[in-house]
């Protein structure tokens, strides 16, 4: 999965926030934040925990790149980690089972999108404080 490529926005549904900094090393994690923030991709991420820790040090990244909204888990459990962007929906999973499928699809992606949106304006937006830190209290 590139998200990387991803042309003005992409949508997470995800399961461990700053998961960029669980699989790989945090200087290079930190050197993807700034590339989203060079090329100017938007993220929208939908979560299922109410809090999370400072997680970067890239100045603006909150503020110019990352838009998020939490989801109790009751009204939808995220399970596995999932991406929107450009014609590609892709799932992964970096624990137990480890494995990746994207899919190359203009309308089951826009589908997807449309799906994203609803549950979305369903979310709840966190107070976010320095460095990624976030909380719903």
């Amino acid at each position: 999965m590139d998200s990387l490529k991803a042309k003005g926005e992409l949508l997470i549904y995800e399961t461990s926030y700053a998961s960029l900094n669980e699989f790989m090393t945090r200087k290079r994690a930190e050197e993807i934040r700034g590339e989203f923030l060079k090329r100017g991709i938007k993220v929208r991420e939908i979560t299922n925990t109410p809090y999370h820790e400072e997680y970067t040090n890239v100045k603006g990244y909150h503020e110019k790149v990352m838009n998020i909204r939490y989801i109790n888990l009751e009204k939808l459990g995220i399970e596995k980690e999932t991406l929107i962007y450009n014609d590609v929906v892709a799932f992964y999973s970096l624990t137990n089972e480890i494995y990746g499928i994207e899919i190359y699809n203009k309308d089951f992606a826009e589908m997807q999108r449309r799906v994203f949106n609803y549950i979305w304006k369903l979310g709840e937006k966190p107070i976010i404080g320095k460095n990624g830190r976030t909380s719903m209290f």
